[in-house]
């Protein structure tokens, strides 16, 4: 069965009519429609402090921004740990290299 959501606004949630008989779903889309009309009415009524986009939006907003901060840094910190263990790898490489070399000619020597 398909979900049949119905969009809310700001405050008030969207309706899910999904497991609901057809025969009540017009009832409860007005009713929906009523109850953002009166979510309307009154965040008007309210001061601009205290309305929901002055409120929580303004947190969701800022949870974001943070949280895009906190992926910045995060993907840098990334960068230079892997900048740093190449050139760690690069260090152990040349040292092999070096052992490699130095056996080598010890042998040469030795024969």
């Amino acid at each position: 069965m398909k979900p049949i959501i119905i969009d809310g606004y700001k405050g008030v949630m969207s309706l899910d009519l999904s497991g609901v008989e057809p025969k009540y779903h017009k009832i409860m889309i007005d009713q929906h429609k009523e109850d953002i009309n009166d979510y309307n009415r009154y965040q008007n009524e309210l001061p601009l402090r205290l309305r929901y986009e002055n409120t929580t939006e303004k947190a969701n907003k800022l949870l974001y921004k943070d949280t895009e901060w906190l992926n910045r840094i995060s993907d840098k910190k990334r960068l230079e740990q892997f900048e740093a263990d190449k050139k760690y790898h690069e260090r152990q490489q040349r040292y092999l290299q070096s052992v490699q070399h130095y056996e080598l000619n010890s042998k040469n020597t030795n024969s």
